[in-house]
Parts: C-alpha cells; sequence; structure tokens
C-alpha cells in the first residue's frame, strides 16, 4: 500500500494559506517565501498567478511549495503584482486545475484566491448555470471569482462588486485577488471566521493568512483586515478600505489551538500567549495529582505543555521526538496512512518517561486513534502512570468552515463519555480543557461550532450531505 504521508487531504487541518503581493519590483520570489512560511496551512497543492500590464503569468500544481517552483519557473512569473495559495481540499479533490489562484479573462483578468469554505457552493453553482456559467473546477472559490468579475466588468467599481460578494456568498472566507493593471484586494467574510493580516514596507504592501509571512518577509505588520472589509490597493500604493458588512465575530478557535505558527499574531492576540494561557488553566484541572513529568506532543502543544508543567512546579520534559519529514498525522489523506505514520512519526526518549508518572499533553484529541497509539507507545517506555491532557474541549461536531473534519461519527467525542474515550486510548486519566478555559485563553470571540454544535453561519441539509459525498470522493 502507498502512503503518501506528505500530502494534506479530507482530514481536520486550516485550510489552505494565501498571500498577495503589490511592489515597485518583481514579487514571484517574495510570494514564493511566503508561502514557504504557510506551507503548514496546506501541502495537497499551491499556485502563484503574476500580473504584469494585463498579461498574467501561472503556475501551480499539486505538491510541496518547494517542489513545484524551482528558480527557472520562478524567473517565468513576471509582474509587481501577484497571490498565491498553498491548498489544503475542503471543497473538491487535490488536483492541479482544482489548484488556486484562479483568473477569468475579462477587461481587466481578474485573480482570486481563498481560505475557507463557502458553504452555499452549490446554490452559487446551479444560479451560474442558469445564466450559461458553467465551472471548469469543483471549488468553491470559482463561483465568487464569476460573482465579483460580472459585477465589476458592469460597474468598474471594485467597491460595488466586492459588497456583491460579501452579501451573496456564504460561510467563511478570506479571499486575495488582482484585478490587472489596477491592483490588489482583500475581501474578509463578515464573522471574520478566517484570518487575514496586512503588512507594509516602504511602499509595497502584502496581505497573508497569517502575521508570520510578513515576519518571513520583512514587512512590518499593520493590522488585521477586519470582517466584512474590503481592501483595494492599487499600483500606485494607495489603500482604500471600507467594512461592507459585519456581523457578530467568531474567529475559529483552532487558528490558536493547533493550526497558525507559534510566530503568528491572530487579532491581536499572539499565538504562542494563548497556548501558554491554555496551559496555566489546563493546570487548574491538575492541581491534586502527583506527577513526575510533563511531556507535549510536538509540536503544537509544546507552549501549553511548558505553562502547565512551570505552574505545577514539576519538570518539563521531551519525551517524544518527531521525525520532521513526516506530515501532521491529524491531517493525513486516510485512516490507514494515519495508521502507518505514527510510529514513523513519532519516537519516545526512553529515560524521560520510564517508571514515572508522566502527564502528556496534546492540542486536540478528534478521532483518538493517534492519541491511543501514544499512550501505547509510553507503555511500552515504562512509563508507570499516564495522564493524558487535551488542550482543546471535546471536537463533538463537524466544521463546515474550512477545517476539514471528519464527519460527526468519526469524532470520538461526538457520542462517548469522558470515561468512555479514556478506556479507548488507554490512560490512567484523562482531562480536557472547557470551552470556559479557551474563551478565557484566547480572549476573542471564537467560533466554537465543532464544539458546542452551534454554528455563526447555518449550513443547508443539502450543504451538508453535499460536503459528505465531497469527503467519500476525496
Amino acid at each position: 500500500m502507498k502512503s503518501n504521508f506528505y500530502i494534506i487531504l479530507n482530514n481536520p487541518a486550516t485550510m489552505c494559506g494565501v498571500i498577495g503581493i503589490v511592489d515597485s519590483e518583481q514579487v514571484s520570489f517574495q510570494l514564493f517565501c511566503g508561502l514557504m512560511a504557510l506551507q503548514h496551512r496546506g501541502q495537497d497543492a499551491a499556485g502563484i498567478i503574476t500580473s504584469n500590464d494585463n498579461t498574467v503569468f501561472v503556475k501551480k500544481s499539486t505538491g510541496l511549495v518547494q517542489q513545484i517552483f524551482p528558480e527557472q519557473e520562478l524567473q517565468k512569473l513576471q509582474g509587481t503584482m501577484g497571490i498565491a495559495q498553498t491548498r489544503y481540499s475542503t471543497i473538491g479533490h487535490a488536483s492541479s486545475i482544482n489548484a488556486q489562484p484562479l483568473f477569468v479573462n475579462a477587461t481587466n483578468k481578474i485573480a482570486m484566491a481563498h481560505n475557507g469554505n463557502i458553504t452555499n457552493y452549490l446554490e452559487l453553482k446551479a444560479n451560474l448555470s442558469e445564466k450559461g456559467v458553467f465551472l471548469t473546477t469543483t471549488i468553491d472559490i470559482e463561483p465568487a471569482l464569476h460573482l465579483f468579475a460580472a459585477k465589476y466588468e458592469k460597474t468598474k467599481d471594485f467597491f460595488a462588486s466586492a459588497k456583491h460578494v460579501l452579501q451573496t456568498l456564504e460561510g467563511s472566507y478570506s479571499i486575495v485577488g488582482f484585478i490587472s493593471d489596477k491592483g490588489m484586494f482583500a475581501i474578509r467574510d463578515p464573522h471574520g471566521i478566517r484570518p487575514l493580516v496586512l503588512g507594509k514596507k516602504n511602499s509595497s504592501y502584502v496581505f497573508a493568512s497569517e502575521s508570520v509571512a510578513l515576519q518571513t518577509l520583512g514587512y512590518e505588520f499593520v493590522r488585521d483586515i477586519a470582517p466584512g472589509e474590503a481592501m483595494f490597493i492599487d499600483e500606485q500604493f494607495r489603500v482604500q478600505s471600507k467594512v461592507l458588512l459585519e456581523k457578530h465575530r467568531a474567529h475559529c478557535m483552532f487558528e490558536w489551538v493547533y493550526f497558525a505558527r507559534p510566530e503568528s499574531m491572530i487579532e491581536e492576540r499572539a499565538v504562542y500567549k494563548a497556548r501558554l494561557a491554555l496551559g496555566a488553566t489546563l493546570a487548574e484541572h491538575l492541581r491534586d495529582d502527583l506527577i513526575d513529568v510533563v511531556i507535549p506532543v510536538p509540536d503544537t502543544a509544546r507552549a501549553s505543555a511548558a505553562k502547565l508543567a512551570e505552574v505545577l512546579g514539576v519538570k518539563y520534559r521531551e519525551g517524544l521526538i518527531k521525525n520532521r519529514y513526516i506530515a501532521r498525522t491529524f491531517i493525513m489523506p486516510s485512516q490507514d496512512s494515519r495508521k502507518d505514520s505514527v510510529n514513523i512519526k513519532l519516537n519516545v526518549i526512553i529515560s524521560a518517561v520510564k517508571d514515572k508518572i508522566v502527564a502528556v499533553v496534546d492540542d486536540s484529541i478528534v478521532r483518538a486513534t493517534t492519541s491511543k497509539r501514544i499512550i501505547k507507545l509510553l507503555r511500552d517506555a515504562g512509563a508507570k502512570k499516564i495522564i493524558f491532557v487535551s488542550s482543546c474541549p471535546p471536537i463533538k461536531h463537524p466544521c463546515f468552515y474550512g477545517i476539514d473534519m471528519p464527519t460527526a461519527r468519526e469524532l470520538i467525542a461526538n457520542d462517548k463519555s469522558l470515561e468512555e474515550i479514556r478506556e479507548f486510548i488507554g490512560a490512567d486519566k484523562l482531562i480536557y480543557a472547557t470551552v470556559e478555559d479557551l474563551e478565557k485563553a484566547i480572549r476573542k470571540n471564537l467560533c466554537t461550532a465543532c464544539l458546542t454544535g452551534s454554528y455563526p453561519v447555518m449550513v443547508s441539509d443539502d450543504a451538508k450531505a453535499f460536503f459528505a459525498h465531497d469527503k467519500k470522493q476525496r
């Protein structure tokens, strides 16, 4: 059986990373470096499109950023304005055709890429079909691109076109795009579910999914793009922005818990500080427990584990070592590949855990198969007692907003009690953070739909059925 360890597909992960740059110099290499900084957000496919006057240059394919863009390919991508995406499939299978960005040949060529999930995709597709517009991909950004382009072709008004998009699309989306020979733009959904930031260096500007990309490229962080905001930066670097449609904020909690890099700042809350705060709240659940050592499941849980150990006054050690050439099991393409990869991915430092009471901290428990195998590795290494700690509350419901959570029946917390989960994974004790812990640590208005079942954007039964079917096809 072939194991595609490097592919991220079909299972929880953000998702995608987007970036757009307008500069006075060629942008292809900057876009490439930005994608490298955002590679953790998607490993299915990647693409770059640049604009030189009204000519566009495109390169996209499946695979990792470094594989797709050797130096000779970057040199072909001419232009001082461009956008790029590294993709994780949540709608549509992984293929070069479905790789983003996409563009249309209007009077001015218009390109788009996004991070999120447009939940009324089926409705938009049907409406376009009635008008004689047939899609060439199976990804959700294509209807949005056609809607925007048609409005812009009629009005030549960016903000009218952006407002049309905001009023028509449902779900989550952080869009970057450009209108050739005019300028670059960003549009963020009214709830701000997916992140999007603005940076500046001299006269040039960048949009990106995470501030770590700005840091990599030497741009100064300016601010987050606001929920419901549309921003346009022309080729003379003049900035215009308007909040066109804003609803109650619902930022995805999983960005801070798992997806975003610890160096990033999202909605003015540092990811690293949020994870430290989660560790401090978790310590309150373990005050009465005897613990010899705290270890993290690398890499995302390190900050929480370190803070947990600090607050409790116990040793912190690296008890599990990660093979850095193996992708995250959380977002592996299939359950078989996840099972095959766990032993390859992690090894135990026996001296750190043998004959000890170990508190092992992970960022989350989704299906619990990985948690179960980690506990077996620690048992085999001689751990005397294992307390398994999750810095995310129990995940009980699917996500329809860009994290490809499994169907409800695959989520172990959907129909099992705490004790049943503890017994399944083989821990001596199981501790979850609570939703209140999460809100206290992150300090933002959060989307916690996957925890509580309270969805900020309603999803129709037809859309749910479509997502379930699409997942099976992928």
